[in-house]
């Protein structure tokens, strides 16, 4: 039976504390639905990282493929594209709700790739102390 990496713990355990913030902020049901996104977006992103660049790979490297492989940053930057005009303030309003989600979802998605980076380095250093 094959060991889950301590990369992939951390990067799914932050994806789901970082959902679990945010969609709190709202209500349960957001709460529990950011939730579920982020954690199945952690997933799919540790596993394009197993396949390239692997989870031994230095940090610089790991971190941005993380970011990117995941799928709901893909989706948020695809909204961020098509309501570019929103971005740079020639259109407003409600118009530009789902450019205003997209911003706080890649937002989101910047930070459990560092979770899984940190939980990496700490049982590194404990393998190393031991």
């Amino acid at each position: 039976m094959k060991r889950i990496h301590p990369f992939v713990y951390g990067h799914v355990v932050a994806a789901l504390i970082v959902g679990l913030g945010v969609g709190a902020t709202l209500d349960a049901q957001a709460a529990g639905i950011a939730m579920a996104l982020m954690t199945a977006g952690a997933i799919v992103s540790s596993v394009v990282c197993w396949w390239k660049p692997g989870f031994e790979a230095p940090a610089w490297l790991l971190i941005p493929v993380a970011m990117i492989a995941n799928p709901l940053m893909l989706v948020s930057l695809g909204f961020l594209v098509v309501d570019a005009d929103c971005l740079v303030g020639s259109k407003k309003g409600w118009d530009c709700l789902a450019a205003a989600l997209a911003i706080v979802a890649a937002g989101m998605c910047l930070v459990p790739p560092f979770g899984g980076w940190l939980w990496r380095w700490w049982k590194r250093r404990a393998a190393r102390q031991a």
